[in-house]
């Protein structure tokens, strides 16, 4: 918003007391890589700067759209002439919280972790957020075992041979991964001492729950903005909800995809980042449109690059695509592992162990939807085009004899 207008009045209000952090890169901050500072993009001299008033350390207890203002915290009301909500998602608990107990959502919540003097964690969920976290407390000289209550780890982004190398990786490192099992009772009366699960009891002094993250919506939804059928702030293409002049963006909305239209909970950074800013153009009078969220998932674990994108097999065949019309191609050597998701001939998803050169190519033409035979045809007219370099990557990938066809 301040890129394009030098003169409007910008009110950023938080509960966070912190200025901005990256999320992301929480886990290094638990394993000791990174040290606290290194975790800030912005200090209250940048908000300065933009000329953007802050106030942070209060909640918003309630918007009132039609008289255009919102109810603080300490009292106080504030008006508005466009109003955009970002306020995120909270991770899913089940029981009441112990001493011992932790989410990683927050700086807060971090902090919490590297003061906790712990030998033995738990860590159920098996999501990007609990593999980065049980990596990270593996580096911080715990014992660490992870929990998932499917059949594999990783579930939504990974099917079952590249969840088992990304598994195979953590016990090699030292962490035990149990699937098919529930956590279903913490053991300790303040403190916590175990978890009892659908199999067994395990000791333990620290749990971490990494089970999902749900939209915080009860702002919205009791200011009359609609919520959408999978549990998000319901936007169009220009981020607006259902009133007119209030905006929503990140964990808290819910989009179509862009792979599959249909509407998603996309809860990743990059989606947050571009929504942000069509939210903030568009607010200003702008005509921008979001093209929609992207399943994205790109993590370290050990020195290995875990990268996917788009559909699963197993979420193809949850949303009605017979077994018969998905083809996958797989390449499996010591060092790495690819996979490619196939129907009628377009390629839906991607899955990445260890990624070569050619994984944006990839990338590229899952967001576009190009059918595959168009797009090698297209590489191939013109042989001198720097798009040749292009088509070798590609024609390995999808006619090959390298890759096994299933």
């Amino acid at each position: 918003m301040r890129r394009l207008s030098g003169r409007d009045e910008i009110t950023m209000i938080s509960a966070e007391t912190e200025s901005l952090y990256s999320p992301c890169v929480l886990p290094e901050y638990i394993s000791g890589r990174i040290g606290r500072e290194k975790t800030y993009v912005k200090t209250p001299g940048d908000y300065d700067r933009l000329g953007i008033k802050i106030l942070f350390g209060l909640k918003v207890e309630q918007v009132e759209p039609a008289a255009a203002r919102i109810r603080l915290g300490n009292g106080k009301n504030l008006s508005f002439d466009r109003l955009i909500l970002a306020v995120g998602s909270s991770p899913i608990e089940i029981g009441n919280r112990k001493s011992g107990c932790f989410v990683v959502k927050s700086l807060a919540d971090a902090d919490a972790i590297v003061g906790h003097k712990g030998r033995k964690a738990v860590v159920v969920g098996s999501g990007a957020i609990g593999i980065e976290v049980a990596a990270a407390l593996r580096m911080r000289g715990y014992e660490v075992e992870v929990l998932e209550g499917l059949s594999r780890i990783l579930p939504l982004g990974l099917d079952r041979k590249a969840a088992d190398h990304v598994k195979n990786t953590l016990e090699e490192n030292g962490i035990r991964v149990a699937v098919d099992e529930r956590a279903t009772e913490i053991v300790g009366a303040e403190n916590v001492e175990g978890l009892r699960t659908n199999r067994r009891e395990l000791e333990c002094d620290t749990m971490v729950w990494a089970i999902g993250m749900k939209p915080n919506v009860e702002l919205a939804r009791h200011a009359g903005i609609q919520v959408g059928i999978k549990g998000g702030i319901e936007v169009g293409s220009h981020m607006e909800t259902n009133v007119e002049g209030i905006y929503a963006c990140g964990d808290c909305v819910e989009t179509n995809d862009r792979v599959t239209g249909k509407p998603a909970l996309n809860l990743f950074w990059h989606n947050a980042n571009r929504q942000g800013a069509v939210a903030g153009y568009n607010s200003l009078g702008l005509n921008l449109e979001y093209p929609g969220s992207e399943s994205l998932l790109n993590m370290n674990i050990f020195g290995h690059h875990v990268v996917a994108f788009g559909q699963t097999v197993a979420a193809l065949e949850e949303s009605g695509v017979k077994e018969k019309d998905i083809s996958v191609l797989e390449r499996n050597t010591a060092s790495y592992y690819h996979r490619l998701i196939i129907v009628e001939n377009r390629c839906l998803g991607a899955q990445f162990i260890n990624p070569g050169k050619q994984t944006g190519l990839i990338w590229g033409l899952i967001r576009q939807g190009r059918k595959l035979d168009v797009l090698l045809d297209l590489f191939g007219k013109d042989e001198t085009s720097v798009r040749k370099t292009w088509l070798s990557r590609v024609r390995p990938l999808f006619l090959g004899k390298d890759f096994v066809k299933s």
